[in-house]
């Protein structure tokens, strides 16, 4: 791809120091110099109501422009209760709002995650892929990055390094999502 791309990593947490944002921050090291990556900070995006959507909050019109700036989105969720976080869904909502302004509709998505556990957010991924298919965003069926033993990769100064398989899978999902964000510009 000659061209520049964005990418933009939205996390299903909120906490600060997430495994799952270390995961999404990743992305820098693992993107070619023509791939620009920004995060997506929603920590003060409201509840949804319909009766604070119009005028749609600040924060919200911030996200929302973040998101169609974006060529790929990604997702990094972690597992709650069998499903991804319920921060995560309301954003995903917001975006999609007020009703007939879908900001994620046509949109390349990447969904990936790490757990502590052995689950490797499989249930909390395929929930995602879900919604995110029935809102029209483009999710490929592989490769998949499910991280087990996440808090096992980080070292003494909490910064995350995935071994060489996990690096392997992330890679391969970008290649993915890149091939996928082609296909769409030569079909424009």
């Amino acid at each position: 791809m000659d061209r520049q791309l964005k990418i933009v990593g939205v996390c299903g947490s909120l906490r600060k120091d997430s495994v799952n944002k270390k995961l999404l921050d990743l992305v820098k090291i693992l993107t070619p110099d023509n791939v620009e990556y920004e995060y997506a900070d929603y920590s003060d995006v409201p509840v949804f109501s319909e009766d604070i959507e119009k005028p749609v909050p600040e924060s919200v019109k911030r996200l929302k422009n973040q998101i169609e700036s974006a060529d790929i989105i990604l997702f990094a969720t972690p597992q709650y209760n069998g499903s991804f976080s319920g921060a995560l869904k309301n954003a995903i909502d917001w975006m999609t709002r007020p009703a007939g302004d879908n900001s994620l509709g046509g949109k390349v998505a990447g969904v990936i995650g790490g757990t502590p556990g052995q689950s490797g957010t499989i249930q909390a991924q395929l929930h995602l892929r879900e919604v995110l298919s029935h809102l029209g965003v483009q999710v490929p069926a592989q490769p998949r990055v499910m991280v087990s033993g996440i808090y096992d990769m980080l070292d003494e100064n909490a910064h995350l390094h995935l071994p060489d398989v996990e690096a392997d899978h992330y890679k391969k999902l970008l290649d993915e999502l890149y091939t996928q964000v082609e296909a769409k510009i030569v079909r424009v």
